[in-house]
């Protein structure tokens, strides 16, 4: 019976994590996190969202079981996560990754017919503009922030001196390896949109001086060059395979001899057994692109291995942090 209990526990909570996701997004567009710094009531917060007292008490009190909020003595109040991630400004500040994750529900509710079909919806990621592609951008912000530091870790970058951002969207990565890597100049490669958000954050990191830029289509144009480096972060689960195939051609011809490929993304393991999020996050490629995905190892080195690469090799940084790096001859 108890294990039956468990069961049961384990698949409820899978169909109900929706409401969970709702309560934070909708605390999110009120901006109550922000109200919640100090001790107030709902009273407080209901004047100043001008909302309703009885649904903002409810509201506030389902972030309260979420554990992102403390109430004591009738008073609410952020907790840890709620103060270094959901207040703008704070340290770990989530809240563009968090907008893009809930303008993606309407391509998720549509999952059952991508699946029978095998066809994205019509919400595609790479034809998102105006606020939405701000939230996008900035959201990849938010997330490599943190993961350039591990990225920076585990590689030795001193060798390089002229760096492709191929697809680099708001550069954290590039900023990041010019900030640890003073002998190392970047060009960033991305749709002339995204570049426009790009240099905000390099003009904001004082690194004007050392970006250079290219806009295009990285489907469908040359990467310029030569570099000794081609980074690419997050970028080939949105394609498909033959797309991959292609983009690390132009990649191999964009490198000067003995350069460098460097491919960073939710590889899964060969078997596709794991890890958790990465195969999770294939659907969202599957209900968002024409042909994404998230591959293996064994596959991205069988596309650098036909672009012309020498033999790749694989580095698992975290579970979710994974690099595949294949040298031109």
């Amino acid at each position: 019976m108890q294990e039956m209990m468990e069961l049961m526990g384990q698949v409820n909570t899978i169909a109900n994590a929706y409401k969970r996701s709702q309560i934070l997004f909708t605390a999110l567009d009120g901006n109550v996190f922000t109200l919640l710094e100090q001790p107030v009531t709902a009273s407080f917060v209901a004047e100043k969202t001008a909302w309703d007292l009885r649904g903002t008490t409810m509201l506030l009190d389902g972030l309260v079981a979420l554990q992102l909020v403390a109430k004591k003595d009738g008073a609410y109040q952020n907790g840890k996560a709620a103060s270094a991630c959901l207040v703008p400004g704070a340290p770990a500040w989530q809240g563009d990754i968090l907008r893009h994750t809930q303008a993606s529900w309407p391509a998720w509710a549509e999952l059952s017919q991508c699946v029978a079909t095998g066809n994205c919806s019509n919400i595609r990621e790479h034809e998102l503009s105006g606020v939405a592609l701000r939230n996008f951008i900035l959201g990849m912000d938010n997330v490599a922030s943190f993961s350039a530091p591990e990225v920076l870790r585990s590689l030795d970058l001193s060798r390089y001196t002229n760096m492709l951002d191929l697809a680099g969207g708001p550069a954290t990565y590039s900023i990041a390896f010019l900030k640890a890597h003073p002998q190392m100049r970047a060009t960033l490669f991305d749709r002339a949109a995204v570049i426009a958000l790009a240099r905000e954050k390099v003009a904001a990191a004082g690194q004007q001086d050392r970006f250079s830029y290219i806009a295009g289509d990285c489907l469908a144009e040359a990467y310029g060059g030569p570099y000794d480096m081609v980074f690419l972060s997050n970028i080939i689960h949105s394609f498909s395979p033959q797309q991959n195939v292609a983009v690390f051609r132009r990649a191999y011809e964009a490198l000067a001899p003995g350069g460098s490929i460097i491919i960073k993304d939710f590889l899964v393991e060969n078997d596709h057994s794991g890890p958790p999020f990465s195969l999770i996050f294939s659907l969202h490629m599957l209900v968002h692109t024409p042909g994404g995905g998230t591959y293996s190892f064994e596959e991205v080195g069988e596309w650098t291995d036909r672009a012309g690469f020498l033999p790749g090799r694989a580095l698992s940084v975290t579970q979710q942090t994974r690099l595949w790096i294949a040298d031109k001859g």
